[in-house]
């Protein structure tokens, strides 16, 4: 099996590897063009280690390798801890032998503990199910993630996929000809783009949101830039003012809800419901087959309920996964955590990379 690392520099062999995937493994997270985009977000150095022994066995892990003694720990020596971009991460790729999958994983675990990485954290994707890849850390199901099913035809999502309130509300919107419009990568001028984060950053500002949410425009600008026909934005205008609007990322046969908002003062149109209805439309048009909208904040809360509406008895789990490589250093990275923050550290003592927090 042939083993190699790449690097943002030198990503050929990641770029081919993922362009291999079969249609329904496909997911934009895991495409060098997403990462490319995120460095505008986090200052990390990425990295993807790929392993390849032929067409029906062969692996590839982008993450954010990330100093910790950065943080002010004292340690001896130079540490990590890697985790991926925002979204879905791990280990994706094609396996028909175990041996492959077992090999992989010994390999990835001693090239980790080799970089001197003390943790990893994991956010598995739930549509490619590529935890089953992952075979050495704790698996843990912490969400509910909802996608719509996309091949059955509209008129079944329609009929059985929806809910009452969902099409009360799209008949509503229809009712202020109301009208949703895609524009696709690159072809996405800086005005559009701009209507975009404005109302997404208005609605994090309504929520109050938590900081890491409130992404620089040169993110999105990178989205673009890099991603090219994986990047969809949609817009919803009532009249000349658009006043709902989401980003999608989709790639073969897979489609992600991003990032989008409404505003606030057009709430009783009933915008959102109806773009996503349109959405739903237009990806079906273009062969896509499962529409995913993530979860809720928490188990069951009402951002939940909100998306089951969409996709009536949808059962898809959200797991993370968590592995300590090097227990002896975690545990003096703890004790020192404790000692400077010791208010952070209470708080956030269950998070795997809690000591990260350090306000």
């Amino acid at each position: 099996m042939k083993l190699g690392i790449s690097s943002l520099q030198g990503l050929s062999d990641w770029q081919q590897m993922y362009s291999q995937l079969p249609t329904h493994s496909q997911s934009p997270f895991f495409s060098p063009g997403y990462y490319q985009a995120y460095q505008a977000v986090d200052q990390g150095e990425v990295e993807c280690f790929w392993a390849y022994q032929d067409k029906h066995n062969y692996f590839i892990y982008p993450y954010i390798k990330k100093s910790i003694n950065a943080l002010g720990y004292n340690l001896g020596d130079e540490y990590f801890d890697i985790s991926g971009a925002y979204g879905y991460n791990g280990p994706l790729g094609v396996a028909t032998d175990d041996a492959v999958t077992k090999c992989f994983n010994e390999q990835l675990c001693q090239h980790l503990h080799q970089s001197k990485v003390v943790t990893e954290f994991v956010r598995y994707c739930p549509i490619t199910e590529n935890r089953r890849f992952h075979t050495y850390t704790r698996q843990i199901d912490v969400l509910d993630n909802v996608y719509v099913t996309l091949e059955n035809g509209l008129d079944w999502i329609w009929n059985e996929s929806l809910g009452r309130r969902v099409r009360t509300a799209v008949r509503k919107g229809e009712s202020y000809n109301l009208r949703s419009a895609f524009f696709w990568g690159e072809a996405i001028t800086t005005e559009e783009l701009m209507c975009f984060y404005n109302i997404y950053t208005s609605t994090m500002d309504r929520n109050s949101a938590d900081g890491f949410y409130y992404f620089d425009f040169e993110f999105f600008a990178g989205m673009r830039k890099y991603m090219g026909k994986m990047l969809l934005l949609a817009i919803t205008y009532l009249g000349d003012v658009a006043i709902t609007s989401e980003l999608v990322i989709l790639e073969g046969s897979n489609s992600f809800g991003f990032l989008g908002g409404t505003l606030s003062e057009y709430y009783s149109y009933k915008a959102n419901t109806f773009q996503r209805w349109e959405l739903l439309k237009y990806l079906s048009s273009i062969g896509i087959k499962k529409y995913s909208m993530g979860g809720g904040a928490t188990r069951g809360d009402s951002i939940y309920d909100y998306k089951m509406s969409f996709a009536k008895g949808c059962e898809n789990p959200f797991f993370i996964g968590t592995k300590v490589h090097i227990p002896d250093v975690y545990e003096e990275i703890r004790i020192q955590w404790a000692a400077k923050y010791p208010k952070a550290a209470e708080k956030h003592s269950a998070k795997l990379q809690g000591y990260r927090i350090i306000g």
